[in-house]
């Protein structure tokens, strides 16, 4: 720190020739002047380090003592900016790097959401942005409580909401509660559920409204599983009312769905040359310069993507990246039985494991894969568990006619 404070205040390197030397040296002592890093040469000659302030406070002893005080060399901020005062864009770029600096840290240039679980982060940082708050806002346009309140207010499920700033981050703190049952009710409409495709029941667990139909049973498309309307019935077992509640059910129907897929043994490979052609290009929003991009036949084309990030969830609308396109040639290849088998084996791994990411459960694989001449065939058919009901809105009926004991 402190040789750091000295190159900030600047100091000069000094040599000291002389009969008085130590006299002169006792002379600083005695005034405080600091003479650092003092080294005696054979000669005689005394070399040191002094600050620039005293320095100037040299004169008299040196009159006193008749001793010679030669500078040797000048170090710290004062020379350089004496130095370099004719270089006035040098200058000129200092203060717009200040200027920049006091302006960035006058702004919110990253915002941080914590706590959500219901509400997505996109959807807060949306919301923000209709209230005027994005990256870049100055921190004086934030009023830390007026945005907490809009938020409290726009999603009551938001039971406490903290937004504070720090530094050039916004930090917003969500703690949500639980919404009661009947406010969610009250603004869904009944329905019944649908089945939406044709199977067999395996799995129906009903929270709300009347099955229809039950395990085992075979549905068709369109069938009403669970219907959500509700027969309230008198000690006669006489409907004297409806009600319509939303279905609410988790239903899970059987059904097969066929496969085919045809791989071909003969095919045309693609083998890498090792030629290789490379280009760059920037991009300024929508606006993009490319050089070194030719579209050529014979050449896979890639793009390493590097975009200007100002901070961690900000980033300016300005990108570079490179191009890079790889020669191969088409060669005329043949798959082995046992390749085509697991090619085949793979494509069909590849397309259960896409259905599962669905959600769907595969409990049977009847999928047969077998060489005919030149191509090797995979038939046959999965047996696949999903889950079903399809909202579709009630006929309400006419309520009935209230019965008095003069009907009777």
């Amino acid at each position: 720190m402190e040789k750091l404070i000295y190159f900030w205040k600047g100091y000069i390197k000094i040599r000291i020739r002389g009969e008085q030397t130590e006299r002169f040296l006792n002379l600083c002592r005695g005034r405080n002047i600091c003479v650092r890093k003092l080294l005696r040469h054979p000669d005689g000659e005394l070399t040191g380090i002094i600050a620039i302030r005293d320095f100037f406070l040299l004169g008299p002893l040196h009159r006193k003592t008749r001793v010679r005080i030669h500078i040797v060399e000048k170090h710290g901020m004062p020379f350089f900016f004496y130095r370099s005062k004719k270089r006035k864009a040098f200058f000129l770029g200092i203060l717009l790097w200040i200027g920049l600096f006091i302006f960035l840290s006058g702004h919110i240039w990253n915002i941080y959401v914590e706590g959500n679980r219901r509400c997505s982060t996109q959807e807060i940082l949306d919301f923000l942005e209709e209230q005027g708050v994005v990256h870049g806002i100055s921190r004086k346009k934030v009023n830390c409580g007026r945005l907490a309140e809009a938020l409290r207010e726009e999603y009551p499920e938001m039971t406490w909401v903290s937004v504070k700033m720090e530094g050039t981050s916004l930090s917003l703190e969500i703690r949500e509660g639980i919404l009661s049952e009947k406010k969610e009710e009250s603004t869904q409409n009944a329905f019944n559920l649908a089945a939406e495709k044709n199977g067999k029941i395996v799995k129906m667990i009903t929270r709300a409204g009347v099955p229809l139909l039950h395990v085992g049973e075979v549905c068709k498309k369109g069938d009403i599983l669970v219907s959500g309307e509700l027969e309230l019935k008198n000690d006669s077992q006489e409907v004297y009312q409806y009600q319509y509640v939303k279905a609410d059910a988790d239903i899970y129907i059987q059904y097969k769905q066929a496969y085919y897929h045809e791989v071909p043994l003969a095919y045309q490979a693609e083998v890498f040359t090792g030629k290789e052609k490379r280009g760059v290009f920037f991009r300024l929003g929508n606006w993009c310069l490319a050089f070194g991009e030719k579209a050529e036949k014979g050449f896979e084309r890639s793009i390493e993507y590097h975009p200007f990030q100002v901070t961690e969830s900000f980033f300016l609308p300005v990108s570079y990246g490179k191009i890079i396109r790889k020669e191969y040639k088409k060669t005329a290849r043949k798959y082995t039985e046992q390749e085509a088998k697991l090619l085949s084996w793979e494509i069909l791994q590849a397309y259960e494991k896409k259905l599962m990411e669905k959600g769907v459960q595969i409990s049977a694989n009847n999928v047969k894969i077998e060489v005919d001449h030149e191509t090797c065939i995979s038939k046959g058919s999965l047996e696949i568990i999903e889950k079903t009901g399809r909202e579709v809105p009630i006929e309400r009926r006419e309520q009935p006619e209230e019965r008095t004991t003069e009907n009777d």
